[in-house]
């Protein structure tokens, strides 16, 4: 039998406590970058966490398990998570003005100066009710036309 802490089954069970198969937004944001340039450290750092307490405070993000990362817990069994939004920290999305930067897909809407009150309003009116803030949006990714050849 597969050891489930090391198999598949272990990312499935990750996967399912974060809402992923039933997700209908994820959100990155360009935060922590190891040579920051479209934003200082500490701003796009306080970006970061600002996500995350809102996004726990509304209850649109799934928590993943406490053993998730350590191989040497056991493996407990988790609830499906009912989070409509993934967030995800990422180094740099290498547009390096006016950050933070964040895109949301599947929407493919890029903003511009991602913190406080913008960010605030990225969370309540795009990533809640799927209205773009359109005034911070500098690009959209239409991912459901054709390709370019």
């Amino acid at each position: 039998m597969t050891d489930v802490a090391s198999g598949p089954e272990r990312l499935r069970m990750i996967a399912s406590s974060l809402s992923i198969g039933g997700l209908q937004r994820h959100i990155f944001l360009c935060a922590q970058q190891a040579n920051p340039r479209c934003s200082t450290y500490e701003e796009s750092l306080q970006a970061w966490l600002q996500l995350k307490r809102t996004a726990k405070a509304l209850d649109i993000a799934s928590a993943p398990p406490a053993w998730q990362g350590d191989l040497s817990r056991p493996v407990t069994p988790v609830e499906q998570g009912n989070g409509t939004i993934l967030r995800s920290k990422v180094d740099c999305l290498r547009v390096c003005e006016q950050g933070p930067i964040a895109v949301v897909y599947p929407d493919g809407v890029w903003y511009h100066s991602v913190a406080g009150e913008v960010l605030d309003r990225i969370i309540h009116e795009h990533l809640v009710e799927g209205r773009t803030v359109d005034e911070y949006v500098f690009a959209v990714d239409d991912l459901s036309a054709p390709s370019r050849a």
